[in-house]
């Protein structure tokens, strides 16, 4: 995965809040972070800037062949996203910045650590403005802001070295909550009750296979660039794929193309 790939466009929340008017949806995207609440159970959150990022920031200081190797391990730790690994790929990012931030900040200089972080501080007081924020996205949510107000102290008070590594795990905990992220998760994990069938010993075949159909939907979604939708497919199609192994459980949708 490219670092470009990895840059935030639009900030979106998919929760299970239940549906707002399209009146209302039109009103939330001129706020800053606009916030689009759609029947989706995952949510996930997208800023409307790009966030720097330890592979960029290793280049313009101008350290990219030298940290290769790091840098590498750092951005293999996004590919899977799998529930069973995001602790463990947290780790592997959180050791790289830890690890490179120092020498990065040290070439770019206080200036250019500065003028790095700038547009992520300015997320900090843009996710103030969102409104209802989905409680399982609380906890990170004050993770990242804690980041944010360590790095823009750091800065203050001259710790350039300091800043850079706050404001890179700020902007990698933001990563990590996007639609992408999010849709590879919810995959792997539909991926993983795809495989249980394999070994059931009764299953639900319509279940099967419409899961199978909307997994294979959200794969080709997350291919093509559209990560909304991939998540919505993944959702969905883990729900089938786990009705299919448990006929007891009732399945809400299978409505997602």
């Amino acid at each position: 995965m490219s670092a470009f790939s990895l840059r935030s466009r639009v900030v979106r929340v998919a929760t299970a809040l239940g549906l707002m008017a399209a009146a209302s949806c039109a009103d939330a995207s001129s706020d800053p972070l606009a916030v689009l609440v759609t029947p989706e159970t995952a949510a996930s959150l997208e800023v409307p800037v790009e966030l720097p990022n330890l592979v960029d920031l290793a280049r313009q200081a101008g350290l990219e062949q030298e940290l290769a190797p790091d840098l590498a391990a750092w951005e293999a730790s996004w590919i899977e996203g799998a529930r069973d690994t995001q602790v463990r790929d947290r780790q592997v990012r959180d050791k790289q910045v830890r690890d490179l931030a120092p020498r990065i900040a040290q070439a770019l200089g206080a200036g250019g650590t500065s003028a790095a972080l700038a547009p992520l501080l300015q997320v900090r007081n843009d996710l103030a403005l969102i409104a209802d924020l989905p409680g399982d996205l609380v906890p990170q949510v004050e993770e990242v802001h804690s980041l944010m107000d360590d790095a823009r102290l750091a800065l203050a008070e001259g710790r350039s070295e300091r800043a850079l590594e706050a404001g890179l795990r700020a902007s990698d905990r933001l990563r990590d909550l996007g639609p992408t992220a999010v849709a590879r998760t919810l995959i792997a994990r539909a991926d993983r009750a795809l495989m249980a069938t394999i070994a059931a010993p009764r299953v639900d075949g319509l279940s099967l296979s419409r899961g199978e159909r909307l997994l294979n939907g959200a794969r080709t979604a997350l291919d093509e660039g559209q990560a909304e939708l991939a998540v919505q497919r993944a959702f969905y199609a883990l729900q089938l794929l786990e009705q299919a192994l448990d006929t007891d459980r009732p399945t809400t949708v299978d409505t997602i193309r």
